[in-house]
């Protein structure tokens, strides 16, 4: 499996006892877009956090059904066993 390690994101959502979801913002030909990971980790964190995140990659295709009420197929990112850090449990 893939390592991967992204710097700076930022903990949107938490996923009680099973991790998190994160955001990286990132510029591409002019336009901000946010790339979304989910983390399963037991790390300590808090929504808003920017953390540093090193894990396995994992990527999943997922279909639902989106706001304009049609159907909608994405890849999921995902990463296991991830190690993190600057969160809350930060001694800083």
């Amino acid at each position: 499996m893939a390592k991967v390690t992204i710097e700076s994101a930022e903990v949107a959502r938490i996923i009680d006892g099973w991790g998190f979801k994160a955001t990286e913002t990132t510029t591409v030909q002019g336009e901000e877009r946010k790339t979304w990971y989910t983390v399963w980790t037991k790390a300590a964190v808090s929504e808003g956090d920017r953390v540093s995140i090193t894990g396995e990659l994992g990527v999943k295709i997922e279909e639902f059904t989106g706001r304009d009420n049609t159907p909608k197929t994405a890849a999921a990112i995902h990463i296991n066993n991830a190690q993190v850090s600057g969160g809350s449990d930060a001694p800083f």
